[in-house]
């Protein structure tokens, strides 16, 4: 081996050891830096889903206002003459009297009690779309970590494989190589090229999508905090479902919901029951001085031909309907939990064995191919295969790292 490509041969194991460091190095400067936790309060602020979901809160609040609220009164003004055969000449007849209905004081608690279940279903269906907001957010932005960490390990091994071809060079005129190997190391070249290609795709399509989650322009700039690093799972699968089922909303909106259709049969029949109405007036006949008249009708709503039994029938079919999504809710949200539990312990222990052994053996094999190429002890094609697999251990322990907090995220956000 002669002195001239020596120096070349000797930087490329210190650059393919430098790959794994560079996952872990700080964001560039001047771009805008945001962290996980920056993103989630910028959707939340901006993101119209969550605007359109406190608006329906508010609507269910003024709602209930509105179903413990009398009805309005009504003021009647009427006037008549009076007239018989007996005594033609004729009175007049004026009458002013105000109408108010008064439902039963267990038709307004009830009626009440219905729509304050509308307000706590409001506000957890805030709490799960903000929930999904963050699942989509949070997704965005590891795959945007993820992006970034292959375009740094494609551009490092695209700056080895550069070196690696002027090495070459420098051996096929020295007469220690062949014009094959050049051709490996363009080729080599070529597909790490392609694929920064794919990664700069990826990067701009996950950078719009993290950008529009948080109602920014598309183009606006946008640099992950940290890197992805490994996070392992210390909760036991037990306690991960006892929790979910006690704070998830969406499983809480279900409950609400066979709660609600409750008071909503209490409420209809309690419909049954007479409501009165009351009048207070004047009335004024001939000409005679006016008098104080009042009246007091009630409702007959348990008639046969009203429509009070078929709500009644209604709201128990409601109810019916709102316990069989509840079971649902259960069922999803314990299939969901579980998938996504397996799924991150195997992609922990996939996770692990890359970080434990295949990447260390193949720091090793490069670093024993580069000097076996130094050396004249291993051509071309070794070398570039080894250095073919160890760009595939990279990007697939970049891929698996992803997946598990792609795995982490559905674990802490499914309903």
């Amino acid at each position: 081996m002669d002195g001239a490509s020596a120096p070349i041969l000797a930087t490329i194991a210190t650059a393919l050891l430098s790959i794994s460091a560079t996952l872990g190095s700080a964001a560039a400067a001047g771009a805008h830096v945001l962290t996980l936790d920056s993103c989630l309060a910028i959707a939340a602020h901006r993101s119209p889903q969550i605007t359109g979901a406190n608006r329906e809160v508010e609507a269910a609040r003024a709602r209930r206002r509105q179903a413990v609220a009398l009805d309005p009164p009504t003021l009647a003004y009427d006037s008549g003459r009076l007239s018989s055969p007996a005594r033609p000449d004729e009175r007049g007849e004026s009458s002013l009297r105000l109408f108010q209905g008064l439902p039963l004081p267990m038709q307004r608690s009830r009626a009440g009690r219905v729509a304050g279940l509308d307000v706590a279903l409001a506000e957890a269906s805030r709490e799960s779309r903000f929930l999904r907001l963050r699942a989509d957010v949070t997704r965005a932005y590891r795959r945007l970590q993820a992006d970034q960490a292959t375009l740094r390990a494609l551009s490092d091994l695209r700056g080895t494989v550069a070196d690696l071809e002027e090495a070459t060079k420098v051996r096929l005129q020295a007469g220690g190589a062949r014009y094959l190997d050049i051709l490996r190391a363009r080729s080599e070249r070529a597909r790490l090229e392609n694929d920064l290609v794919e990664t700069q795709r990826a990067l701009r399509n996950d950078t719009q999508t993290l950008n529009a989650l948080m109602a920014r322009r598309a183009d606006e700039a946008l640099e992950p905090a940290d890197s992805l690093v490994f996070v392992a799972l210390e909760d036991t699968l037990p306690p991960i479902l006892d929790r979910a089922r006690e704070t998830r909303p969406g499983l809480r909106a279900a409950r609400l919901s066979v709660e609600r259709e409750q008071a909503a049969v209490s409420l209809a029949r309690s419909a049954l029951l007479p409501a009165p109405e009351i009048s207070l007036g004047l009335d004024k006949v001939g000409y005679g001085p006016a008098g104080i008249a009042g009246s007091v009708a009630l409702t007959l709503p348990f008639a046969p031909w009203t429509d009070r039994r078929a709500r009644i029938q209604e709201s128990e079919a409601l109810r019916g309907a709102a316990q069989a999504a509840l079971d649902v809710s259960e069922r999803s949200l314990d299939l969901a939990l579980r998938n996504a539990y397996q799924d991150a312990r195997a992609l922990a222990a996939q996770v692990a064995s890359f970080e434990r052994q295949l990447l260390p053996d193949m720091t090793d094999a490069i670093q024993s191919a580069t000097r076996g190429y130094q050396f004249g002890q291993v051509d071309g094609l070794e070398l570039f295969e080894t250095l073919r697999t160890y760009r595939s251990v990279q990007l697939e322990h970049i891929r698996a790292l992803l997946n598990y907090h792609l795995a982490l995220t559905d674990l802490g956000t499914a309903e």
